[in-house]
């Protein structure tokens, strides 16, 4: 019993002492801003002309709008695990601004490659493995430790940032142009491609033998039988059951030549590079950024001209 309330009592006083020792912080950290607030109010005409020099920075660095559009990447062959390996150094390309390199790879002139800003790709993660994607894994946190989650192999999400919003309407053709020269990509999609004609070849034989095998068999059966009417519809049953393996056969066939025409390259688009209409930095966002960035500048500034000949006595000193 003794034990029990001596340790009820070090609980209390353990909870008094961290309520101590929280409330001696806020007034640390209020009398801290307090302080703050005044130097920046005595150094004013120091740390203000800084802090619009910081904000006029921002807004002229930042006087080039730069735009973004998203788009599902989709593949006829490979994975996305290879896809992005292709995308990913495009990426460090636009970072150190290697424009004759982005220029090459999407047989672009230089300055109009100059105006690509970054380019990104992201997968896709299907949770639970029912073959829908369920979200982007934009901060590439996705545990393939995970069984239950998977990354989805027949697409990507691809980013692209450029200064003009021209650049977007010509985005699918530069990147149908980067794979294509990928000579792996063309070598599988053109083998892709001869196996689809091969198979619409092979069903619409398949349907012209099924289609006179029916008429042979039905003229053949209304010549040699006394046609009742029993065993009339007798017939007519097997003739529908030709015409429902055709019907299945034409369907096929139109399946295999929509996906022969619609894929015809080795990837394809879900949509249009359609830009964000709002540019991605904003002037009055880097203005502020900067703004703040030059008032922690002016403030170190500001302290060094208030404690400036406590430092010079520090330096002045023998060691």
């Amino acid at each position: 019993m003794e034990n029990e309330t001596r340790k009820e009592i070090d609980l209390i006083d353990a909870l008094r002492d961290l309520g101590v020792g929280i409330w001696n912080l806020i007034k640390k950290a209020v009398y801290g801003i307090g302080w703050v607030v005044r130097l920046i109010y005595q150094e004013k005409f120091i740390i203000l002309p800084i802090v619009i020099l910081g904000v006029c920075l921002g807004i002229y660095l930042n006087r080039q709008r730069v735009y973004r559009a998203e788009v599902e990447l989709k593949f006829n062959c490979h994975d996305s695990y290879f896809y992005k390996n292709m995308i990913d150094p495009l990426y460090n390309q636009c970072k150190y601004r290697d424009i004759n390199t982005i220029a090459s790879d999407f047989g672009l002139d230089p300055k109009k490659a100059e105006k690509i800003v970054n380019i990104q790709s992201f997968f896709y993660v299907d949770v639970l493995s029912d073959g829908t994607p369920d979200y982007i894994d934009y901060k590439g946190v996705f545990n393939s430790s995970d069984t239950m989650d998977i990354i989805m192999s027949d697409r990507l999400r691809l980013l692209v940032d450029c200064k003009d919003t021209a650049m977007f309407s010509k985005m699918d053709d530069m990147f149908l142009y980067f794979f294509s020269q990928n000579p792996q990509i063309v070598k599988e999609n053109t083998l892709r491609k001869k196996q689809l004609d091969e198979k619409i070849t092979a069903t619409s034989n398949e349907i012209m033998m099924l289609d006179s095998l029916r008429k042979r068999e039905y003229f053949i059966r209304k010549r040699d039988v006394q046609l009742s009417t029993d065993k009339m519809v007798l017939v007519e049953r097997e003739m529908k059951l030709y015409h429902n393996e055709i019907l299945s056969l034409e369907n096929l066939k139109q399946q295999l030549v929509w996906e022969r025409d619609v894929f015809e390259n080795g990837v394809s688009f879900s949509s249009r590079f359609d830009a964000n209409p709002h540019p991605i930095n904003g002037k009055i966002k880097t203005g502020l950024f900067f703004g703040f960035v030059f008032l922690i500048l002016g403030v170190g500034i500001a302290l060094i001209k208030v404690n400036r000949k406590n430092i010079l006595a520090f330096l002045r000193k023998d060691l």
